[in-house]
Protein backbone atom coordinates (compact mmCIF):
# COMPACT_ATOMS: atom_id res chain seq x y z
CA UNK A 1 0.00 0.00 0.00
CA UNK A 2 1.62 3.62 -0.98
CA UNK A 3 0.37 6.54 1.10
CA UNK A 4 -1.85 9.03 -0.68
CA UNK A 5 0.07 11.99 1.82
CA UNK A 6 2.48 12.65 4.79
CA UNK A 7 1.58 11.40 8.21
CA UNK A 8 3.69 -7.25 29.59
CA UNK A 9 5.13 -9.20 28.67
CA UNK A 10 5.64 -12.15 31.27
CA UNK A 11 8.77 -14.55 29.69
CA UNK A 12 8.81 -18.24 31.38
CA UNK A 13 10.50 -19.43 28.15
CA UNK A 14 13.65 -18.99 25.93
CA UNK A 15 11.22 -17.31 24.10
CA UNK A 16 8.39 -15.63 24.71
CA UNK A 17 5.35 -13.60 23.23
CA UNK A 18 5.24 -9.84 24.03
CA UNK A 19 1.79 -7.62 24.81
CA UNK A 20 1.07 -5.77 21.60
CA UNK A 21 1.17 -2.21 22.93
CA UNK A 22 4.75 -0.38 24.06
CA UNK A 23 5.31 3.27 26.02
CA UNK A 24 3.96 6.61 24.41
CA UNK A 25 7.88 8.22 23.77
CA UNK A 26 7.83 10.50 26.50
CA UNK A 27 10.94 12.10 27.78
CA UNK A 28 9.94 10.86 31.12
CA UNK A 29 7.85 7.98 32.33
CA UNK A 30 6.38 7.70 35.74
CA UNK A 31 5.38 4.79 37.81
CA UNK A 32 3.41 4.58 41.09
CA UNK A 33 3.04 1.10 43.00
CA UNK A 34 0.58 2.05 45.58
CA UNK A 35 3.20 1.22 47.72
CA UNK A 36 4.80 4.67 48.17
CA UNK A 37 7.49 3.86 45.36
CA UNK A 38 7.43 5.85 42.48
CA UNK A 39 10.04 4.37 39.50
CA UNK A 40 11.11 7.31 37.05
CA UNK A 41 12.63 6.18 33.70
CA UNK A 42 14.13 8.53 31.34
CA UNK A 43 13.85 8.30 28.18
CA UNK A 44 11.40 5.41 27.46
CA UNK A 45 12.57 4.73 23.33
CA UNK A 46 15.70 4.14 23.12
CA UNK A 47 18.09 4.60 19.96
CA UNK A 48 21.44 3.93 19.24
CA UNK A 49 23.17 5.31 15.90
CA UNK A 50 24.78 2.27 14.11
CA UNK A 51 28.56 3.09 15.78
CA UNK A 52 27.38 4.17 19.28
CA UNK A 53 28.90 1.28 21.64
CA UNK A 54 26.62 1.93 24.13
CA UNK A 55 23.89 4.60 25.95
CA UNK A 56 22.09 5.68 29.19
CA UNK A 57 19.32 5.40 30.99
CA UNK A 58 18.35 7.53 34.17
CA UNK A 59 16.16 5.51 36.50
CA UNK A 60 14.36 7.30 39.69
CA UNK A 61 12.59 6.93 42.56
CA UNK A 62 10.56 9.74 43.66
CA UNK A 63 8.49 7.53 46.55
CA UNK A 64 9.47 7.27 49.80
CA UNK A 65 10.59 3.55 50.23
CA UNK A 66 13.36 1.52 48.77
CA UNK A 67 12.70 0.29 44.86
CA UNK A 68 14.64 -2.58 43.55
CA UNK A 69 14.71 -3.65 39.98
CA UNK A 70 16.42 -6.02 37.43
CA UNK A 71 16.58 -5.42 33.97
CA UNK A 72 16.69 -8.03 31.19
CA UNK A 73 17.77 -7.86 27.70
CA UNK A 74 15.45 -9.58 24.96
CA UNK A 75 15.76 -9.18 20.71
CA UNK A 76 12.21 -8.54 19.56
CA UNK A 77 11.07 -10.09 16.15
CA UNK A 78 7.19 -10.71 15.11
CA UNK A 79 5.89 -13.55 13.87
CA UNK A 80 2.59 -14.73 13.03
CA UNK A 81 1.83 -10.98 13.02
CA UNK A 82 2.90 -11.31 17.35
CA UNK A 83 5.40 -9.73 19.27
CA UNK A 84 8.05 -12.22 19.98
CA UNK A 85 10.75 -11.93 22.65
CA UNK A 86 13.82 -14.20 22.80
CA UNK A 87 17.10 -13.55 25.47
CA UNK A 88 20.00 -11.95 23.83
CA UNK A 89 23.73 -11.49 25.08
CA UNK A 90 24.06 -8.80 22.29
CA UNK A 91 23.05 -6.00 24.46
CA UNK A 92 23.88 -6.23 28.00
CA UNK A 93 22.97 -3.84 31.07
CA UNK A 94 24.81 -2.53 33.92
CA UNK A 95 24.18 -3.28 36.55
CA UNK A 96 21.20 -5.85 36.01
CA UNK A 97 20.46 -5.58 39.24
CA UNK A 98 19.46 -2.22 41.07
CA UNK A 99 18.44 -0.85 44.70
CA UNK A 100 17.40 3.13 44.39
CA UNK A 101 16.62 5.06 47.57
CA UNK A 102 14.13 7.65 47.89
CA UNK A 103 15.07 10.55 46.16
CA UNK A 104 18.06 8.63 44.35
CA UNK A 105 18.62 8.15 40.99
CA UNK A 106 20.74 5.19 38.97
CA UNK A 107 22.42 5.65 35.79
CA UNK A 108 22.01 2.45 33.60
CA UNK A 109 24.09 1.56 30.88
CA UNK A 110 23.45 -0.20 27.71
CA UNK A 111 26.59 -1.81 26.02
CA UNK A 112 26.12 -3.23 22.26
CA UNK A 113 28.63 -6.20 22.87
CA UNK A 114 29.07 -6.15 19.14
CA UNK A 115 31.25 -2.99 17.77
CA UNK A 116 31.16 -3.38 14.36
CA UNK A 117 28.19 -1.30 12.94
CA UNK A 118 24.68 -2.85 12.50
CA UNK A 119 24.21 -3.87 9.21
CA UNK A 120 20.54 -3.64 9.11
CA UNK A 121 18.31 -2.00 11.89
CA UNK A 122 18.13 -4.03 15.26
CA UNK A 123 15.08 -4.32 17.90
CA UNK A 124 15.85 -5.34 21.48
CA UNK A 125 13.11 -4.90 24.40
CA UNK A 126 15.05 -3.69 27.67
CA UNK A 127 12.23 -5.09 30.62
CA UNK A 128 12.41 -3.49 33.59
CA UNK A 129 10.97 -5.20 36.27
CA UNK A 130 10.28 -4.43 40.11
CA UNK A 131 11.59 -6.65 42.82
CA UNK A 132 10.63 -7.58 46.52
CA UNK A 133 12.52 -5.65 48.85
CA UNK A 134 15.27 -7.81 51.04
CA UNK A 135 13.10 -9.09 54.14
CA UNK A 136 9.91 -7.46 53.24
CA UNK A 137 6.71 -9.00 54.55
CA UNK A 138 4.13 -10.76 53.24
CA UNK A 139 1.63 -7.98 51.86
CA UNK A 140 -2.09 -8.42 53.15
CA UNK A 141 -4.30 -9.01 49.78
CA UNK A 142 -2.98 -8.04 46.39
CA UNK A 143 0.85 -7.09 45.93
CA UNK A 144 1.63 -5.37 42.96
CA UNK A 145 5.01 -5.94 40.99
CA UNK A 146 5.68 -3.36 37.92
CA UNK A 147 7.06 -4.60 34.55
CA UNK A 148 8.31 -1.69 32.30
CA UNK A 149 8.60 -2.75 28.44
CA UNK A 150 10.80 -0.44 26.76
CA UNK A 151 12.35 -0.19 23.14
CA UNK A 152 15.46 -0.09 22.25
CA UNK A 153 16.84 0.18 18.77
CA UNK A 154 20.07 0.12 16.99
CA UNK A 155 19.83 1.90 13.54
CA UNK A 156 21.95 1.30 10.18
CA UNK A 157 23.28 3.06 8.30
CA UNK A 158 21.55 4.49 4.76
CA UNK A 159 18.53 2.42 6.15
CA UNK A 160 15.73 2.96 3.83
CA UNK A 161 12.13 4.37 5.46
CA UNK A 162 9.56 2.67 6.70
CA UNK A 163 7.31 1.31 3.34
CA UNK A 164 3.59 0.23 5.31
CA UNK A 165 1.06 -1.82 3.32
CA UNK A 166 -2.31 -2.39 5.55
CA UNK A 167 -4.78 -5.50 4.82
CA UNK A 168 -8.09 -5.14 6.24
CA UNK A 169 -9.27 -8.29 6.71
CA UNK A 170 -12.82 -7.67 8.10
CA UNK A 171 -14.50 -11.42 8.55
CA UNK A 172 -11.10 -12.39 10.57
CA UNK A 173 -11.80 -9.16 12.59
CA UNK A 174 -7.68 -8.26 11.60
CA UNK A 175 -5.65 -5.39 10.12
CA UNK A 176 -2.45 -6.59 9.08
CA UNK A 177 0.26 -4.38 8.57
CA UNK A 178 3.52 -5.16 6.50
CA UNK A 179 6.46 -3.01 6.70
CA UNK A 180 9.11 -3.38 3.64
CA UNK A 181 11.19 -0.62 4.88
CA UNK A 182 14.38 -0.87 6.80
CA UNK A 183 13.65 0.66 10.05
CA UNK A 184 10.65 0.86 12.29
CA UNK A 185 7.40 2.42 11.92
CA UNK A 186 5.45 3.27 15.16
CA UNK A 187 1.53 3.45 14.67
CA UNK A 188 -0.78 5.80 16.68
CA UNK A 189 -4.07 6.51 16.59
CA UNK A 190 -5.84 4.52 13.84
CA UNK A 191 -8.78 4.05 11.81
CA UNK A 192 -10.46 2.14 9.54
CA UNK A 193 -12.31 3.51 7.13
CA UNK A 194 -15.16 2.00 3.99
CA UNK A 195 -16.37 3.23 0.67
CA UNK A 196 -19.01 4.98 2.33
CA UNK A 197 -17.16 7.08 4.72
CA UNK A 198 -17.97 4.79 7.79
CA UNK A 199 -14.76 4.12 10.35
CA UNK A 200 -13.98 2.11 13.09
CA UNK A 201 -11.41 3.71 15.44
CA UNK A 202 -8.72 1.06 16.59
CA UNK A 203 -7.26 3.48 19.23
CA UNK A 204 -6.69 7.08 19.74
CA UNK A 205 -3.80 6.97 21.22
CA UNK A 206 -0.15 3.88 20.62
CA UNK A 207 -1.51 1.28 18.68
CA UNK A 208 1.95 -0.46 18.17
CA UNK A 209 5.27 -0.69 16.15
CA UNK A 210 5.60 -2.79 12.91
CA UNK A 211 9.49 -3.63 12.85
CA UNK A 212 11.24 -3.43 9.63
CA UNK A 213 10.64 -6.12 6.91
CA UNK A 214 7.81 -7.88 9.41
CA UNK A 215 4.60 -7.82 9.90
CA UNK A 216 2.17 -7.13 12.56
CA UNK A 217 -1.79 -7.72 13.45
CA UNK A 218 -4.34 -5.73 15.20
CA UNK A 219 -7.84 -6.72 15.96
CA UNK A 220 -10.68 -4.72 14.26
CA UNK A 221 -13.77 -4.92 14.87
CA UNK A 222 -16.78 -3.49 12.46
CA UNK A 223 -19.98 -2.27 14.40
CA UNK A 224 -22.77 -4.30 13.74
CA UNK A 225 -25.14 -3.10 11.66
CA UNK A 226 -25.03 -2.35 7.91
CA UNK A 227 -21.81 -4.37 6.75
CA UNK A 228 -18.74 -2.28 5.54
CA UNK A 229 -18.18 -1.10 1.76
CA UNK A 230 -14.97 -2.27 -0.20
CA UNK A 231 -12.53 -0.69 -0.72
CA UNK A 232 -10.91 0.49 2.79
CA UNK A 233 -8.87 3.03 3.55
CA UNK A 234 -6.65 3.54 6.87
CA UNK A 235 -5.84 6.59 8.45
CA UNK A 236 -2.85 7.13 11.13
CA UNK A 237 -0.21 8.65 12.83
CA UNK A 238 2.96 6.91 11.84
CA UNK A 239 5.86 8.38 14.07
CA UNK A 240 3.69 11.25 15.22
CA UNK A 241 2.97 11.81 11.34
CA UNK A 242 -0.94 11.68 10.25
CA UNK A 243 -1.20 9.55 6.84
CA UNK A 244 -3.94 8.23 5.06
CA UNK A 245 -3.20 4.72 3.28
CA UNK A 246 -5.44 2.69 0.88
CA UNK A 247 -6.01 -0.91 1.38
CA UNK A 248 -4.24 -3.60 -0.30
CA UNK A 249 -6.35 -4.71 -3.03
CA UNK A 250 -7.05 -8.00 -0.99
CA UNK A 251 -8.57 -6.46 1.64
CA UNK A 252 -12.21 -8.12 1.99
CA UNK A 253 -15.74 -6.95 3.39
CA UNK A 254 -18.97 -7.91 3.87
CA UNK A 255 -21.48 -6.77 1.52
Amino acid sequence: MRPRSPMCTVVHRPTAYACGGAFVALLTLCVTDGNGATLQVSPVIVNLLPTQPATTLTLGNSGDVPIHGQLRLFAWTQRDGDNVLTPTEALVASPPILRIEPGERQIVRLVRVAQAPAPHEQSYRLLVDELPSDGAAPAEGISIRLRYSLPVFVQASHARAPSLHFDVQIAKGILEVRNDGERHAQLGATRVLDASGRSVQLTRGLLGYVLAGQTRKFAVRWPAGVPPVTPFTVESRVDAVPMRFVADAASDGER
